[in-house]
């Protein structure tokens, strides 16, 4: 199912996986795997970086060159509310460059600040 899209890429799942596709030439990549489905997806207005959500949020920072894998530390993506505590995220809207705004199942709201000095 399609989650996202914009002028470069879409991001779509296949069950728990989720991919960013680029357009010009029909790569793919896993930029990220949830327990359960994902509940949704973004990609920045300036595709920076693409924000997957459900069972905690993950921040994939654009242009993508590393595959997403579980329990690895990489200047690629960023993790919030994965592991203890688990949050379930119903919607993410993006408040202005540099901040994501989360609307948790339970009606809470939190608010994540991304990156802008990434350096692969």
């Amino acid at each position: 199912m399609i989650l996202a899209e914009s002028n470069k890429y879409i991001v779509y799942n296949d069950y728990e996986t989720v991919f960013l596709k680029k357009k010009s030439d029909c790569s793919e990549i896993i930029i990220g795997d949830f327990y359960g489905d994902p509940f949704g997806a973004f990609i920045d207005k300036e595709e920076r970086f693409v924000v997957m959500y459900g069972c905690g949020v993950i921040v994939y920072y654009l242009p993508a060159y590393r595959e997403y894998q579980y329990n690895m530390k990489t200047p690629q993506w960023d993790e919030f509310g994965r592991k203890n505590p688990v949050i379930w995220v119903e919607n993410v809207i993006q408040a202005d460059k540099n901040k994501i705004i989360l609307k948790l199942e339970d009606g809470r709201i939190q608010t994540i600040k991304i990156k802008t000095d990434i350096h692969f």
